[in-house]
């Protein structure tokens, strides 16, 4: 099964100190919204009504898709098989694009 496209908005977007997790490891990148959430510290979202956070969706290579999200989620200080932390839980969400929505 194909792995999901990555929504990020934080230091993994392209540019940022955390990027090069994603380098390389991509096939195509979208500039993309969040609908529902909003920012309430600069790295941190929470659900919201009516609100949008701006970030990017990442298309992962089918031969890195593993390997990059188990990075990541080393990045964000999870246990490993977990996808719930301490400040950071990876969740299914729908992203709008200028091409059309996708789930991420």
């Amino acid at each position: 099964m194909p792995t999901l496209p990555l929504f990020v908005f934080g230091t993994l977007r392209r540019g940022e100190c955390n990027h090069h997790y994603l380098a390389g490891a991509y096939d195509r990148v979208l500039a993309a919204r969040l609908l529902g959430f909003a920012r309430v510290e600069p790295l941190m979202i929470a659900r919201q009504n009516g609100s949008a956070v701006d970030g990017e969706l990442f298309f992962l290579t089918a031969s890195t898709d593993s390997a990059t999200l188990r990075e990541c989620d080393r990045l964000e200080e999870l246990t490993p098989g977990s996808l719930i932390g301490h400040e950071y839980r990876r969740i299914a969400v729908r992203i709008q694009t200028d091409i059309g929505e996708f789930a991420a």
